[in-house]
């Protein structure tokens, strides 16, 4: 899929008609696929994004439990308002694009519009293709627009801030969206449904004595997982709008920073330099508490009773002596047997000058028996044998005990002190503050940045305690999966000439096993992929040689020298790194040649990830990537770099008015810097 075209009519912050021309060009040597979009905060760059949503998707833009009155009230909020504080009537979004389909090629046009009388609104979408209007209703071109690009599949190609910035943060909420994504690329949700159905028909199969028993309480759990996973939908729609919230606070606490350091001069470089420290240590006693919390929730709390984890240790070394002890009884009984029958032979006595009579080969007999006799016996009896677990399992466990006997309680000890050592250097960090001295300009902006601050913390804990809602619900609804399993089982063991109940049973079952089996090999192909992106991105060719995917909870475990790496030790740049390679892996992994479209890409970088995303990302991910950057992400030097790749580039700034966006096409420079050409030219070859 490549976008030609975006026409924005009256249309957010952009007023008139304004089109954009999307289409990347060839160059003479290399491919230019990057559409470049600068400006400053709050000209109109995530609106254009937002603007190809709406277009694509409609009213499922919102999110796809959003009801008609909401979108409605969207669709108004997005008319131009003028600098009077008039707002226009109408406004429509329309995209150009091309899409294969089947090997042929065809183009779409789509036009969405709508018009407010002031109570009423109207909204209508028209479809062009190959320059042919499409005939359908409203349902018909809905449903071929989510065809030709579902919404969920969608989500591989909108890289936005609120997006990297939550798949960079290792936990729950990573996780989840992780797990979602991957759905959506598989089309498992389309499994889910199937199975729902099966579910359906088979509660609703009458006349059938031996299924009566197990539909009463099919169709309860069929009851049960659908509200909870419309609870869950809620809640995770609400995380959704947490999360946009929070990226949106920490945008507006960056800027706020931004302001107390042009405003406060000397006094702000001395607070800058305070509070760069200061936030240095709070990271790192946050990542300290969470080794010592990882530490709590591990083996650690076993400690507490180190006699009975000695008794336990003990009690499995004497059983696995027990078992070898067992294991070699077979052994032995064959060598004994063989040595009797040995000794009643001639051979056996070549060479002996006065061998034994039968009485005397007996006795020989005898005390070889008496020889044997103690590795006969059991080192225990069967009965006090305990726990009656494979050997590898015991050495699992023994490995556990040993943990919580001495490497986990110094682990934690080393971790307290490093703690309290990191407390002591905050308080006195904390002094110098309070004696840096804040004149009367950066009182109000530092009291804003406070206020900010405690919104940015209340969404924090409204996120976790989201967060914690959904993996509550999605317990249960494990637990439901489980049951279901169970029914469905005792379904096909029934005994019925109803052959329809018991195929529609092994199906639900055929699709269980289908679903795990597809998405475990998915995500070793995603796991291959992130490594390979990641260390690309890193410009650490080596910096890790394994990860593993989790396919029930999607939790990520990075392997370094073949060791678990846990994610607190990356840096920040190297969270937003590793987030952006998994966006890249799972474009690769779902085979689709779609378009990127990324939203302020470079904002938590530092210099050497910067030359490395524009370098060795962009002109790579697709055949067409749009970039909409900051003017302080890609300024003029990194824009003359990235020249050799781009096709076109738009500059975006503010009228006079304040209330509409201006946008001037920059000329691409058909001499690029050398340079920066050759690094491009051979990162894209390697």
């Amino acid at each position: 899929m490549i976008i030609r075209s975006v026409k924005l009519h009256n249309f957010g912050i952009y007023g008139g008609d304004n089109t954009f021309d999307l289409m990347p060009q060839e160059g003479e040597r290399y491919h230019r696929p990057i559409i470049l979009f600068r400006g400053k905060n709050g000209v109109g760059k995530s609106t254009l994004v937002e603007a190809i949503r709406l277009c694509l998707h409609g009213r499922l833009s919102l999110g796809s439990r959003s009801k008609q009155r909401e979108y409605e009230v969207y669709l108004k909020r997005r008319l131009h308002r003028s600098a009077t504080g008039e707002t226009v009537n109408n406004a429509s979004v329309q995209l150009e694009f091309d899409h294969v389909t089947l090997g042929r090629r065809q183009q779409y046009r789509v036009n969405r519009s709508w018009e407010s009388n002031g109570q009423r609104l109207s909204s209508t979408v028209h479809i062009w293709i190959d320059d042919v209007p499409l005939t359908e209703d409203e349902e018909g071109k809905e449903y071929l627009l989510r065809e030709l690009v579902p919404p969920g599949v969608a989500e591989l190609f909108f890289f936005d801030g609120e997006k990297i910035a939550t798949l960079s943060e290792a936990g729950e909420s990573s996780d989840a969206l992780l797990s979602e994504t991957v759905k959506n690329l598989l089309g498992l949700h389309l499994v889910e449904q199937l199975d729902r159905d099966l579910d359906i028909y088979l509660t609703r199969q009458t006349g059938i004595r031996e299924l009566k028993q197990f539909q009463d309480e099919l169709e309860q759990l069929h009851q049960d997982e659908a509200n909870y996973e419309q609870e869950r939908d809620e809640i995770r729609e609400q995380l959704a709008d947490c999360r946009k919230h929070l990226h949106t606070k920490r945008q507006e606490i960056d800027l706020l920073e931004a302001s107390i350091a042009r405003e406060g001069g000397s006094y702000a470089e001395r607070q800058t330099a305070f509070e760069e420290e200061h936030q240095q240590l709070v990271e790192a006693i946050v990542q300290v508490e969470q080794e010592i919390q990882e530490l709590s929730r591990n083996v650690l709390p076993f400690f507490v009773a180190p006699k009975l984890l000695m008794a336990v240790r003990n009690r499995l070394i004497q059983e696995a002596e027990y078992d070898q002890w067992q294991a070699a009884q077979a052994v032995l009984s064959d060598i004994k047997q063989r040595i009797i029958q040995e000794v009643a032979t001639e051979d056996y006595w070549a060479g002996v000058t006065d061998p034994p009579d039968e009485k005397g080969q007996e006795k020989h007999i005898k005390n070889i028996s008496q020889l044997l006799q103690p590795y006969e016996q059991a080192p225990m009896p069967e009965t006090e044998v305990v726990h009656r677990v494979s050997s590898e399992k015991r050495g699992v466990l023994l490995n556990w005990i040993d943990e919580a006997l001495s490497t986990a309680p110094q682990q934690l000890a080393a971790a307290l002190r490093e703690r309290e050592t990191l407390q002591q250097q905050l308080a006195t960090i904390d002094q110098g503050l309070a004696r840096v001295p804040i004149s009367q300009i950066l009182q109000p902006l530092r009291q804003n940045r406070l206020q900010l601050e405690r919104e940015f913390g209340r969404l924090e804990g409204e996120q976790e305690r989201l967060g914690s809602e959904d993996k509550r619900l999605s317990y249960h609804l494990e637990r439901i999966a489980g049951s279901k399993r169970r029914v469905t089982d005792q379904i096909i063991s029934i005994n019925t000439d109803e052959e329809r109940i018991k195929l529609a049973a092994q199906t639900k079952k055929l699709l269980d096993e289908y679903q795990q089996q597809l998405t475990r090999r998915k995500l070793n192909q995603l796991a291959t992929q992130l490594v390979k992106r990641f260390n690309q991105l890193s410009r650490k060719r080596n910096f890790i040689d394994r990860v593993s995917i989790d396919p029930d909870s999607f939790h990520i475990t990075l392997y370094q020298a073949g060791k678990p790496f846990p994610r607190t030790q990356l840096s920040a740049g190297e969270d937003q790194i590793f987030a952006i390679a998994t966006l890249w892996a799972l474009r690769e992994v779902s085979a689709r040649p779609l378009l990127v479209i990324i939203d302020t890409p470079l904002s938590r970088l530092d210099d050497e990830h910067r030359r490395t995303m524009l370098a060795e990302f962009m002109p790579q991910v697709a055949q067409q990537v749009i970039v909409l950057a900051t003017n302080t992400e890609i300024d003029e030097e990194a824009f003359s770099f990235l020249q050799p790749v781009v096709s076109r580039a738009y500059l975006l700034s503010e009228q006079t008015d304040g209330y509409t966006t201006e946008a001037r096409q920059q000329t691409v420079g058909q001499q690029v810097p050398l340079i920066a050409l050759e690094e491009i030219v051979v990162n894209a070859t390697e």
